[in-house]
Protein backbone atom coordinates (compact mmCIF):
# COMPACT_ATOMS: atom_id res chain seq x y z
CA UNK A 1 0.00 0.00 0.00
CA UNK A 2 1.03 3.62 -0.50
CA UNK A 3 0.23 6.68 1.59
CA UNK A 4 0.48 10.38 0.69
CA UNK A 5 1.10 10.01 -3.04
CA UNK A 6 -0.70 13.33 -3.50
CA UNK A 7 -1.44 16.06 -0.93
CA UNK A 8 -5.15 15.26 -1.22
CA UNK A 9 -4.50 11.67 -0.12
CA UNK A 10 -3.94 12.83 3.47
CA UNK A 11 -6.31 15.55 4.65
CA UNK A 12 -6.26 16.77 8.25
CA UNK A 13 -8.82 19.24 9.61
CA UNK A 14 -8.60 20.61 13.14
CA UNK A 15 -11.64 20.53 15.40
CA UNK A 16 -11.20 23.60 17.63
CA UNK A 17 -12.41 23.97 21.20
CA UNK A 18 -12.60 27.76 21.16
CA UNK A 19 -15.64 29.98 20.68
CA UNK A 20 -15.33 31.97 17.46
CA UNK A 21 -17.24 35.26 17.53
CA UNK A 22 -18.61 37.45 14.73
CA UNK A 23 -18.11 40.65 16.72
CA UNK A 24 -14.62 42.09 16.78
CA UNK A 25 -12.24 40.87 19.51
CA UNK A 26 -8.52 41.19 20.20
CA UNK A 27 -7.51 38.39 17.84
CA UNK A 28 -8.65 37.50 14.33
CA UNK A 29 -9.08 33.77 13.65
CA UNK A 30 -8.08 32.17 10.36
CA UNK A 31 -8.11 28.69 8.90
CA UNK A 32 -4.57 28.08 7.63
CA UNK A 33 -4.62 25.66 4.70
CA UNK A 34 -1.22 24.38 3.63
CA UNK A 35 0.42 21.71 1.46
CA UNK A 36 3.94 20.22 1.56
CA UNK A 37 4.94 22.52 4.40
CA UNK A 38 5.13 21.98 8.15
CA UNK A 39 3.43 24.33 10.59
CA UNK A 40 6.58 26.17 11.67
CA UNK A 41 7.54 26.83 8.04
CA UNK A 42 4.04 28.13 7.26
CA UNK A 43 4.05 30.44 10.30
CA UNK A 44 7.46 31.82 9.35
CA UNK A 45 6.14 32.51 5.85
CA UNK A 46 3.15 34.38 7.27
CA UNK A 47 5.37 36.31 9.66
CA UNK A 48 7.79 37.38 6.92
CA UNK A 49 5.16 38.28 4.34
CA UNK A 50 2.79 40.14 6.64
CA UNK A 51 5.51 41.70 8.82
CA UNK A 52 4.07 40.22 12.01
CA UNK A 53 6.20 38.91 14.87
CA UNK A 54 6.20 35.12 14.88
CA UNK A 55 5.48 35.19 18.62
CA UNK A 56 2.20 37.04 18.05
CA UNK A 57 0.74 34.27 15.88
CA UNK A 58 -1.18 31.66 17.86
CA UNK A 59 -1.68 28.03 16.86
CA UNK A 60 -3.21 24.99 18.54
CA UNK A 61 -1.12 22.14 17.17
CA UNK A 62 1.63 21.08 14.77
CA UNK A 63 0.60 19.53 11.48
CA UNK A 64 2.59 17.18 9.26
CA UNK A 65 4.42 18.52 6.21
CA UNK A 66 3.01 15.91 3.86
CA UNK A 67 -0.65 16.25 2.97
CA UNK A 68 -3.33 18.91 2.93
CA UNK A 69 -3.93 20.34 6.41
CA UNK A 70 -6.37 22.89 7.77
CA UNK A 71 -5.69 24.38 11.18
CA UNK A 72 -6.76 27.40 13.18
CA UNK A 73 -4.40 30.28 13.90
CA UNK A 74 -4.84 33.69 15.52
CA UNK A 75 -3.34 37.04 14.54
CA UNK A 76 -3.84 40.23 16.58
CA UNK A 77 -6.72 42.24 15.11
CA UNK A 78 -4.59 45.41 15.08
CA UNK A 79 -2.82 44.15 11.94
CA UNK A 80 -6.09 44.26 9.91
CA UNK A 81 -5.29 41.02 8.06
CA UNK A 82 -7.99 39.61 5.78
CA UNK A 83 -8.22 36.34 3.86
CA UNK A 84 -5.05 35.92 1.86
CA UNK A 85 -3.05 33.51 -0.32
CA UNK A 86 0.73 33.36 0.19
CA UNK A 87 2.66 30.91 -1.98
CA UNK A 88 1.58 27.39 -0.89
CA UNK A 89 -0.74 28.51 1.91
CA UNK A 90 -4.17 30.09 2.21
CA UNK A 91 -5.54 32.10 5.12
CA UNK A 92 -9.33 32.16 5.41
CA UNK A 93 -10.75 34.62 7.94
CA UNK A 94 -13.50 32.97 10.04
CA UNK A 95 -14.09 35.32 13.00
CA UNK A 96 -12.65 36.59 16.26
CA UNK A 97 -11.48 35.31 19.63
CA UNK A 98 -10.60 37.23 22.78
CA UNK A 99 -7.23 35.48 23.29
CA UNK A 100 -4.27 34.27 21.31
CA UNK A 101 -4.77 30.62 20.33
CA UNK A 102 -2.39 28.41 22.31
CA UNK A 103 -1.11 24.87 22.02
CA UNK A 104 -3.89 22.44 22.91
CA UNK A 105 -6.83 24.66 21.92
CA UNK A 106 -8.44 21.86 19.93
CA UNK A 107 -10.61 18.84 20.60
CA UNK A 108 -9.06 16.69 17.94
CA UNK A 109 -8.55 16.23 14.21
CA UNK A 110 -10.65 14.80 11.40
CA UNK A 111 -8.68 12.69 8.93
CA UNK A 112 -9.59 11.72 5.39
CA UNK A 113 -6.95 9.32 4.08
CA UNK A 114 -6.71 7.70 0.65
CA UNK A 115 -4.66 4.51 0.77
CA UNK A 116 -3.43 3.42 -2.67
CA UNK A 117 -1.77 0.55 -4.51
CA UNK A 118 -3.87 -2.14 -2.84
CA UNK A 119 -4.21 -5.61 -4.36
CA UNK A 120 -7.64 -7.19 -4.31
CA UNK A 121 -6.34 -10.26 -2.50
CA UNK A 122 -5.32 -8.16 0.49
CA UNK A 123 -8.77 -6.75 1.14
CA UNK A 124 -10.37 -9.51 3.28
CA UNK A 125 -7.76 -8.96 6.00
CA UNK A 126 -8.08 -5.18 5.76
CA UNK A 127 -11.85 -5.18 6.18
CA UNK A 128 -11.65 -7.81 8.93
CA UNK A 129 -9.22 -5.63 10.92
CA UNK A 130 -11.36 -2.56 10.24
CA UNK A 131 -14.29 -4.21 12.06
CA UNK A 132 -12.25 -4.37 15.28
CA UNK A 133 -10.92 -0.79 15.18
CA UNK A 134 -13.83 0.92 16.91
CA UNK A 135 -14.31 -1.94 19.41
CA UNK A 136 -10.79 -2.69 20.71
CA UNK A 137 -8.91 0.24 19.18
CA UNK A 138 -5.16 0.33 18.64
CA UNK A 139 -2.19 1.16 20.90
CA UNK A 140 -1.93 4.93 21.23
CA UNK A 141 1.70 5.18 20.12
CA UNK A 142 3.58 8.24 18.97
CA UNK A 143 4.48 7.57 15.34
CA UNK A 144 7.48 8.45 13.19
CA UNK A 145 6.38 12.06 12.63
CA UNK A 146 7.09 12.76 16.30
CA UNK A 147 10.75 11.91 15.84
CA UNK A 148 11.86 14.31 13.11
CA UNK A 149 14.68 15.57 15.34
CA UNK A 150 16.04 12.02 15.80
CA UNK A 151 18.63 11.35 13.11
CA UNK A 152 20.15 7.85 12.81
CA UNK A 153 18.31 6.98 16.05
CA UNK A 154 20.38 9.46 18.09
CA UNK A 155 18.33 11.39 20.66
CA UNK A 156 19.79 14.78 21.54
CA UNK A 157 18.00 14.55 24.91
CA UNK A 158 19.99 11.42 25.78
CA UNK A 159 23.21 13.43 25.57
CA UNK A 160 21.69 16.22 27.65
CA UNK A 161 20.85 13.71 30.37
CA UNK A 162 24.46 12.46 30.20
CA UNK A 163 25.64 16.11 30.32
CA UNK A 164 27.50 15.52 27.07
CA UNK A 165 26.59 18.94 25.70
CA UNK A 166 29.18 18.90 22.94
CA UNK A 167 27.62 15.80 21.38
CA UNK A 168 24.12 17.30 21.72
CA UNK A 169 25.27 20.42 19.84
CA UNK A 170 27.21 18.36 17.31
CA UNK A 171 24.15 16.32 16.34
CA UNK A 172 22.12 19.50 15.90
CA UNK A 173 24.76 21.25 13.81
CA UNK A 174 26.08 18.37 11.69
CA UNK A 175 23.58 15.51 11.33
CA UNK A 176 20.99 15.67 8.56
CA UNK A 177 18.38 13.68 6.72
CA UNK A 178 18.38 13.10 2.96
CA UNK A 179 15.14 15.09 2.74
CA UNK A 180 16.65 18.29 4.16
CA UNK A 181 17.30 21.23 1.86
CA UNK A 182 20.64 21.25 0.05
CA UNK A 183 21.79 24.52 1.59
CA UNK A 184 21.18 23.16 5.10
CA UNK A 185 23.05 19.95 4.31
CA UNK A 186 25.93 21.94 2.82
CA UNK A 187 26.16 24.12 5.95
CA UNK A 188 26.16 21.07 8.19
CA UNK A 189 28.90 19.37 6.16
CA UNK A 190 30.97 22.55 6.35
CA UNK A 191 30.54 22.77 10.12
CA UNK A 192 31.50 19.12 10.60
CA UNK A 193 34.65 19.54 8.51
CA UNK A 194 35.75 22.42 10.76
CA UNK A 195 34.43 21.09 14.04
CA UNK A 196 37.57 21.94 15.99
CA UNK A 197 37.97 25.38 14.43
CA UNK A 198 34.82 27.41 13.81
CA UNK A 199 36.98 30.45 13.02
CA UNK A 200 37.67 28.99 9.57
CA UNK A 201 34.09 28.95 8.32
CA UNK A 202 31.52 31.51 7.24
CA UNK A 203 28.12 30.25 8.39
CA UNK A 204 25.05 31.68 6.65
CA UNK A 205 22.25 30.06 8.67
CA UNK A 206 21.35 32.46 11.50
CA UNK A 207 20.58 29.74 14.05
CA UNK A 208 23.76 27.79 13.32
CA UNK A 209 25.76 31.04 13.42
CA UNK A 210 24.29 31.98 16.82
CA UNK A 211 25.24 28.59 18.30
CA UNK A 212 28.79 28.56 16.90
CA UNK A 213 29.42 32.21 17.81
CA UNK A 214 28.43 31.47 21.40
CA UNK A 215 30.95 28.63 21.56
CA UNK A 216 33.69 30.76 19.97
CA UNK A 217 33.04 33.42 22.60
CA UNK A 218 32.84 31.27 25.76
CA UNK A 219 34.19 27.82 24.82
CA UNK A 220 31.18 26.42 26.69
CA UNK A 221 29.07 23.75 24.97
CA UNK A 222 26.14 24.13 27.37
CA UNK A 223 25.88 27.86 26.64
CA UNK A 224 26.14 27.07 22.93
CA UNK A 225 23.30 24.56 23.28
CA UNK A 226 21.11 27.17 24.98
CA UNK A 227 21.39 29.30 21.83
CA UNK A 228 19.30 26.74 19.95
CA UNK A 229 15.74 28.18 19.70
CA UNK A 230 13.54 27.12 22.65
CA UNK A 231 10.90 25.50 20.45
CA UNK A 232 13.51 23.19 18.92
CA UNK A 233 15.00 22.32 22.31
CA UNK A 234 11.51 21.43 23.48
CA UNK A 235 11.11 19.12 20.47
CA UNK A 236 14.30 17.28 21.47
CA UNK A 237 12.85 16.51 24.91
CA UNK A 238 9.42 15.65 23.52
CA UNK A 239 10.97 13.15 21.12
CA UNK A 240 12.81 11.28 23.86
CA UNK A 241 9.87 11.36 26.24
CA UNK A 242 7.62 10.03 23.46
CA UNK A 243 10.08 7.22 22.78
CA UNK A 244 10.02 6.27 26.47
CA UNK A 245 6.20 6.30 26.36
CA UNK A 246 6.21 3.95 23.36
CA UNK A 247 8.60 1.60 25.13
CA UNK A 248 6.36 1.58 28.22
CA UNK A 249 3.32 0.82 26.08
CA UNK A 250 5.11 -2.08 24.41
CA UNK A 251 6.01 -3.48 27.81
CA UNK A 252 2.39 -3.21 28.99
CA UNK A 253 1.15 -5.29 26.06
CA UNK A 254 3.97 -7.84 26.40
CA UNK A 255 3.02 -8.40 30.05
CA UNK A 256 -0.76 -8.50 29.63
CA UNK A 257 -1.67 -9.74 26.13
CA UNK A 258 -1.11 -13.33 25.00
CA UNK A 259 2.11 -13.61 23.01
CA UNK A 260 0.35 -15.45 20.19
CA UNK A 261 -1.81 -12.35 19.54
CA UNK A 262 1.04 -9.84 19.37
CA UNK A 263 3.04 -8.79 16.32
CA UNK A 264 5.66 -6.16 15.41
CA UNK A 265 5.55 -3.29 12.92
CA UNK A 266 8.66 -1.20 12.20
CA UNK A 267 8.80 2.56 12.47
CA UNK A 268 11.65 5.02 12.00
CA UNK A 269 13.36 4.46 15.37
CA UNK A 270 12.59 0.82 16.07
CA UNK A 271 9.46 -1.30 16.20
CA UNK A 272 6.00 -1.11 17.74
CA UNK A 273 3.95 -3.97 19.18
CA UNK A 274 0.33 -4.38 18.08
CA UNK A 275 -2.35 -6.85 19.18
CA UNK A 276 -4.61 -8.81 16.83
CA UNK A 277 -7.40 -8.92 19.37
CA UNK A 278 -8.00 -8.65 23.12
CA UNK A 279 -9.92 -10.96 25.44
CA UNK A 280 -12.04 -9.65 28.31
CA UNK A 281 -9.52 -10.41 31.07
CA UNK A 282 -6.83 -8.52 29.16
CA UNK A 283 -9.08 -5.52 28.55
CA UNK A 284 -9.71 -5.29 32.29
CA UNK A 285 -5.99 -5.38 33.10
CA UNK A 286 -4.83 -2.80 30.57
CA UNK A 287 -4.73 0.63 32.28
CA UNK A 288 -6.95 3.30 30.75
CA UNK A 289 -4.21 5.91 30.97
CA UNK A 290 -0.47 5.93 31.54
CA UNK A 291 1.74 8.88 32.41
CA UNK A 292 4.54 10.36 30.36
CA UNK A 293 7.77 10.21 32.33
CA UNK A 294 9.23 13.18 34.18
CA UNK A 295 11.41 13.56 37.30
CA UNK A 296 8.51 15.12 39.24
CA UNK A 297 5.92 12.45 38.46
CA UNK A 298 3.91 10.60 41.10
CA UNK A 299 3.19 6.99 40.19
CA UNK A 300 -0.51 6.19 39.93
CA UNK A 301 -0.03 2.46 40.61
CA UNK A 302 2.58 -0.16 41.44
CA UNK A 303 2.20 -1.50 37.91
CA UNK A 304 3.00 1.88 36.39
CA UNK A 305 6.04 2.26 38.64
CA UNK A 306 7.26 -1.22 37.72
CA UNK A 307 6.91 -0.58 33.96
CA UNK A 308 8.61 2.83 34.09
CA UNK A 309 11.50 1.63 36.23
CA UNK A 310 12.04 -1.29 33.88
CA UNK A 311 12.12 0.94 30.77
CA UNK A 312 14.46 3.42 32.46
CA UNK A 313 16.77 0.60 33.51
CA UNK A 314 17.06 -0.46 29.86
CA UNK A 315 18.05 3.15 29.09
CA UNK A 316 20.52 3.02 32.00
CA UNK A 317 18.98 6.10 33.68
CA UNK A 318 16.67 6.89 36.58
CA UNK A 319 13.99 9.51 37.14
CA UNK A 320 16.37 11.97 38.80
CA UNK A 321 18.58 11.99 35.70
CA UNK A 322 15.72 13.57 33.75
CA UNK A 323 15.89 16.71 35.87
CA UNK A 324 17.81 18.89 33.41
CA UNK A 325 15.83 22.14 33.67
CA UNK A 326 18.50 24.04 35.63
CA UNK A 327 21.12 23.46 32.95
CA UNK A 328 19.06 23.58 29.74
CA UNK A 329 15.97 25.64 30.72
CA UNK A 330 13.85 22.84 29.25
CA UNK A 331 12.06 20.18 31.23
CA UNK A 332 10.08 16.96 30.91
CA UNK A 333 6.36 17.31 31.68
CA UNK A 334 4.11 14.62 33.11
CA UNK A 335 0.68 14.19 31.57
CA UNK A 336 -1.76 11.31 31.32
CA UNK A 337 -2.27 9.76 27.91
CA UNK A 338 -4.80 7.10 26.93
CA UNK A 339 -3.23 3.69 26.38
CA UNK A 340 -5.70 2.56 23.70
CA UNK A 341 -6.83 4.77 20.86
CA UNK A 342 -10.38 4.38 19.53
CA UNK A 343 -11.18 6.48 16.48
CA UNK A 344 -14.59 8.15 16.35
CA UNK A 345 -16.89 8.21 13.30
CA UNK A 346 -14.68 5.62 11.62
CA UNK A 347 -15.64 4.71 8.04
CA UNK A 348 -13.89 2.70 5.35
CA UNK A 349 -14.92 2.84 1.70
CA UNK A 350 -15.41 0.02 -0.75
CA UNK A 351 -12.56 -0.73 -3.14
CA UNK A 352 -12.15 1.80 -5.93
CA UNK A 353 -9.85 1.62 -8.92
CA UNK A 354 -6.57 3.43 -8.17
CA UNK A 355 -6.16 5.89 -11.04
CA UNK A 356 -2.49 6.50 -10.16
CA UNK A 357 -1.15 2.97 -9.69
CA UNK A 358 -3.44 0.82 -11.83
CA UNK A 359 -1.27 -1.33 -14.12
CA UNK A 360 -3.68 -2.72 -16.67
CA UNK A 361 -4.03 -6.46 -16.06
CA UNK A 362 -2.46 -6.08 -12.59
CA UNK A 363 -5.26 -4.05 -11.09
CA UNK A 364 -4.52 -1.73 -8.18
CA UNK A 365 -7.17 -0.28 -5.92
CA UNK A 366 -7.61 2.46 -3.33
CA UNK A 367 -9.56 2.69 -0.09
CA UNK A 368 -10.67 5.91 1.60
CA UNK A 369 -10.67 6.11 5.40
CA UNK A 370 -12.35 8.78 7.50
CA UNK A 371 -12.22 9.18 11.29
CA UNK A 372 -11.70 11.58 14.18
CA UNK A 373 -8.86 11.27 16.70
CA UNK A 374 -8.22 13.19 19.92
CA UNK A 375 -5.42 15.75 19.85
CA UNK A 376 -1.93 14.32 20.06
CA UNK A 377 -2.82 10.98 18.46
CA UNK A 378 -1.48 9.72 15.14
CA UNK A 379 -3.61 8.63 12.19
CA UNK A 380 -0.75 6.56 10.80
CA UNK A 381 -1.06 4.25 13.80
CA UNK A 382 -4.55 3.42 12.48
CA UNK A 383 -3.19 2.72 8.99
CA UNK A 384 -0.38 0.60 10.43
CA UNK A 385 -2.94 -1.60 12.16
CA UNK A 386 -5.15 -1.89 9.06
CA UNK A 387 -2.46 -2.42 6.45
CA UNK A 388 0.40 -3.95 8.47
CA UNK A 389 3.06 -1.33 7.77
Amino acid sequence: MKLKQTPYDFIVEEIPNIDIFKEKKEHAIFILEKQEMDTFEALRLISNNLLISLFEIGYAGLKDKHGLTKQYISIPTKYNITSKKIEKIKLEFVGYYNKKIKIGDLNGNRFTITVRNIQKGDTPGIYSRAKTISEIGVPNYFDSQRFGSVIHKEFIARYLIQKNYEQAVKIFLTKYLKTERKRIKDEKRKILASWNNFEKIDIKNNVFKSVTNEYKKNKNWLEAYRKIPPNLRELFLNAYQSYLWNECLKEIFKRIVGKERLYHIDYNIGYLIFYKKLIDTEIKKIPITFQTISPSMKFSSDFEEEIINYVLSIENINLEDLDIEKETSNFFKTRKREVILKPQEFTISNLELDEINDKGKKKRYKIILSFILPKGSYATIITKRLFGH
